[in-house]
């Protein structure tokens, strides 16, 4: 694997769990659950989550990474 095959898995898997963190803390402050303020940034929050999940994806892809998944559905 080339490094910068590897950097970019490293930094991909940081901004994901960085995007997860964030919406950890999100829900550290919330104290509505109804407040459409508050929906509308959980969504913002997930959209985020979503991207950074596909980023990490790509890039373990791209360094030819390939491990069957637990539940035998596939792989990643």
């Amino acid at each position: 694997m080339a490094d910068k095959d590897l950097i970019a898995i490293r930094e991909t898997a940081l901004a994901y769990a960085e995007a997860v963190r964030t919406t950890q803390r999100f829900f550290d402050h919330v104290s509505d659950l109804e407040d459409t303020a508050v929906l509308t940034e959980y969504a913002n929050l997930v959209e985020r989550e979503k991207e950074a999940l596909e980023a990490r994806r790509d890039a373990i892809d791209a360094g030819g990474l390939e491990v069957p998944s637990i539940d035998g559905s596939g792989t990643n």
